[in-house]
This record gives C-alpha cells, structure tokens and sequence, in this order.
C-alpha cells in the first residue's frame, strides 16, 4: 500500500487532538477523515468499504464510548472484524482494556494508546503497520475465495468417464 492510499479515521470529542492527529497524518501524507460525534461517525463509516485505519477514543462526551462504536464497527462492515482500530484514551486503564478483550472479541481495538504515551510514540508508524497487516488479511482472504470457487468449479464439472 503506498503512502497515497493510506487514510485514518479519527473519531474523538475533543477538537484539539482532532487537529493534533490530523497535522501528524497528513504531514505524512496520509488523508485523514474526523468527526467529533459517534452518530456522524457511524452514519458514514459503518457502510464505509474504503480500508482505513480507525482512531476511536474511550470517552466521547455523549454518554457513548468508544468500546460500543468499535463494536458496531466490527459488527457491521463486512471486513469489521479485520479493520485495524486503535483505542485512544485518557481515562481508560490498559487492565481495563485487556479484560474487555478477554470477555468480548468484537470490542477489540487493534491496539491501546493512552493519551499521556502519544508524545513518545510514532502513532503514525503504528497505525502504518497496522494498514499493511490488514492489506495482507483482505488479499488472503480474496485468494481463499478465488480457491473455493475454482474447487467448487471443480467439482461441478463431470469428468470424461463419466460422459
């Protein structure tokens, strides 16, 4: 995937790390999409079908958090249970994390960052790998579906001594 094709898919209350993220990516070359409400962000990016990494924070200030957008996330788009999702956060603990992953797979983020390891970390690194990892998932997935219905195909064609 080269670096003109890479997006992030930021959804956080807070303008300020909106704009902090969005001068990060794009100053990398990345095209960035924000939105600062869960309902504007699922309106469009639950039947979203272009590859993406998704920044989703724990506390959005609405009575909604992140976990149960990332759940609908998963749930709904068909490629939901690959797309790389990073959960970004302040108040959530990395414990807190790691039990919700042990109890309910859907909920999984990718990764954790909290908010106050953003200054030392090359989010955008990250987030790069993550987009090359799930690149490798969509194309297995593509050839395991090309060799099932070759099989299939396979299968339906009788062979000569049987004509």
């Amino acid at each position: 995937m080269t670096e003109s094709e890479k997006c992030v898919v930021i959804l956080d209350d807070e303008e300020p790390m909106i704009d902090a993220l969005r001068v990060r990516f794009s100053g990398k070359g990345w095209d960035v999409r924000s939105y600062t409400s869960s309902a504007m962000f699922e309106s469009v990016e639950l039947s979203g079908r272009q590859p993406a990494v998704f920044i989703v924070d724990h506390d959005l200030g609405s009575g909604i958090v992140g976990y149960q957008v990332v759940q609908r996330l998963r749930e709904t788009r068909p490629d939901g249970l690959a797309l790389p999702v990073v959960y970004l956060t302040g108040r959530e603990s990395e414990k807190g994390y790691l039990e919700a992953r042990l109890t309910t797979p859907n909920l999984r983020p990718s990764v954790f960052v909290s908010k106050n390891k953003l200054a030392s970390l090359d989010l955008v690194e990250v987030c790069s790998n993550l987009l090359d990892h799930y690149s490798q998932i969509l194309q297995f997935e593509q050839l395991q579906t090309l060799r099932r219905a070759a099989a299939d195909l396979a299968r339906s064609i009788p062979e000569e001594s049987d004509l």
